[in-house]
């Protein structure tokens, strides 16, 4: 039997060879431009990301009718020196040029004293109708090749505001092909003047490239992409392709062309394959692999009792392991629902304190004889601490705006009952969209009922309490007069529950310190 499998598959070998031999060259064309789109996607996203400043930039001034010069001027330079951050830009620049053509020109940290006159003297070319001025070219300065792009708009009162920016190419080149080590043929990037921007020999940036466009104009490269998405795309019925003879590898490459659009401009990207690599080595390859198969095939055959009792042994092992593994998984669970038993009941405890109720209603007491207005407002927001705390809530999170709101409702009742001893400041330092990110449900109550429980509080030692919300974090502070003879257990308990909830969902920036006399913990915000 095992005779008869290898000699019918020696003959259907001899047929399915042919096809093999198509459906390979197709399989590599496919994945060549794959290859292909993905450089494109990687150039497209490196230099739109580099273009963002000039994108920013503009849509501040295009906005800035409602803003003032000043407010205009520190927008632009922040995002000046925001531009520098990033390793490849070398230089940014912002100049604004009043109606008589005085100039105000802030250059980034980078100090670059030829750059700084090159710029300068650029400016003083521009004429006082200048209405609009986009410049994108390559220079070379400093024995370095720089991507320049400056923009000139005019606002309505006149003023000329420029911006720029130079991007090192050669510095780009070194940090592109070290974060994009992917396999599979070279790229070549140019201006739409055919200016090199990027290539594996860096003697080529800055200097034209007119081999490449023998075949195919840049016009016709550029024709031949559809603007989708802000940037161009190849149309896969009639992509442009060459074979070419490649002065870098010095061998016969299959050369791709297409555009990306970055800002106002195109780029052009070019990527060259190998012929004899990706197409006639696979195909040799894998006629090889085809023949060895059908001579290890009647080994395999024959090995296929052997390996299978082998097997058998294996998965019975496996099993074990498994089994054991089950049993482990089991106690594990059993100590984790016990473990969040206690940590729901400790909850349940914390919002039916009867401590608190029984406070609330000896201070409600004293209040409907002395102040009955008061009384009445005690009353309602006691309702709604206790409709708040038996609310039912999913993963024990809630916003900030909502603590905060029912924060106020608590300390209402807290002031009642300690007067002027108790002294409680919220300020929020961030932006409105700040509170809608979340906490752990209770957590500003439960750190102002241990400040409350756990300190001295008289009207010779006041308790303060400081409340400040921030972008990523709140701080929640006291001043540090522990009570004598207080058991400190308590105290832990609050804590741990908003440690073990900061714990589960893995932040670890949760924490709390006493220093200069003052208790802060440190509650980070969620997303």
């Amino acid at each position: 039997m095992s005779i008869f499998i290898i000699v019918l598959f020696f003959a259907g070998s001899s047929l399915i060879t042919p096809k093999i031999t198509t459906v390979t060259e197709n399989l590599i064309e496919h994945i060549v431009q794959d290859n292909l789109k993905s450089k494109e996607n990687i150039i497209a996203f490196e230099f739109n990301q580099l273009n963002q400043f000039l994108e920013d930039s503009e849509k501040m001034i295009n906005s800035s009718s409602a803003v003032s010069i000043p407010n205009l001027k520190s927008k632009l330079l922040f995002n000046s020196d925001l531009s520098v951050s990033n390793p490849n830009v070398s230089n940014s620049f912002v100049c604004f040029l009043d109606k008589k053509l005085n100039k105000d020109i802030c250059f980034s940290k980078k100090n670059n004293t030829v750059y700084r006159h090159e710029i300068i003297s650029w400016i003083n070319t521009l004429k006082k109708n200048t209405k609009e001025v986009f410049l994108d070219s390559v220079v070379k300065s400093q024995g370095g090749v720089f991507n320049r792009k400056i923009v000139a708009e005019k606002l309505a009162n006149g003023t000329i505001v420029i911006i720029g920016y130079d991007v090192d190419l050669l510095h780009f080149w070194k940090y592109y092909s070290e974060v994009y080590k992917g396999e599979g043929g070279y790229t070549v990037v140019t201006n739409a003047k055919g200016i090199c921007i990027l290539h594996p020999d860096t003697r080529y940036i800055g200097n034209p490239l007119p081999n490449f466009f023998k075949t195919f104009s840049i016009t016709k490269v550029l024709k031949n992409s559809e603007n989708i998405n802000s940037y161009y795309q190849p149309d896969d019925k009639n992509i442009l392709k060459e074979k070419a003879i490649s002065t870098f590898l010095g061998i016969e490459v299959l050369r791709y062309y297409d555009a990306v659009k970055i800002g106002r401009n195109s780029l052009v990207v070019i990527v060259s394959f190998p012929v004899d690599i990706y197409l006639k080595e696979s195909i040799v390859s894998i006629k090889k692999y085809f023949s060895w198969m059908t001579v290890f095939a009647f080994c395999a055959f024959m090995l296929l009792l052997a390996v299978s009792r082998t097997q058998l042994k294996k998965e019975f092992a496996e099993n074990l392991i498994i089994v054991n593994e089950k049993e482990d998984l089991i106690r594990v669970n059993e100590k984790f629902q016990h473990e969040n038993a206690v940590l729901q009941l400790s909850q349940l405890k914390k919002k039916m304190n009867p401590h608190f109720l029984f406070n609330s209603l000896n201070s409600l007491h004293v209040l409907i004889g002395s102040k009955p207005e008061v009384s009445q407002q005690f009353v309602l927001k006691l309702a709604d601490v206790y409709r708040y705390l038996l609310e039912e809530r999913e993963q024990h999170l809630v916003t900030v705006k909502k603590e905060l709101e029912f924060l106020k409702q608590y300390i209402f009742l807290q002031e009642i009952r300690f007067s002027s001893s108790l002294n409680v400041s919220i300020s929020c330092e961030c932006e409105a969209k700040f509170l809608l990110k979340k906490i752990p449900f209770l957590s500003l109550e439960t750190l102002v009922e241990n400040a409350i429980k756990h300190n001295e509080i008289t009207k010779q030692k006041p308790l303060y309490i400081s409340i400040v919300i921030h972008e990523t974090e709140i701080i929640v502070s006291n001043n540090y007069a522990p009570r004598k003879n207080k058991d400190q257990s308590s105290h832990h308990i609050g804590l741990d529950y908003l440690r073990n909830n900061y714990e589960y969902y893995q932040v670890d920036t949760f924490r709390t310190v006493i220093e200069d006399g003052a208790f802060k913990c440190y509650l980070p915000l969620l997303s």
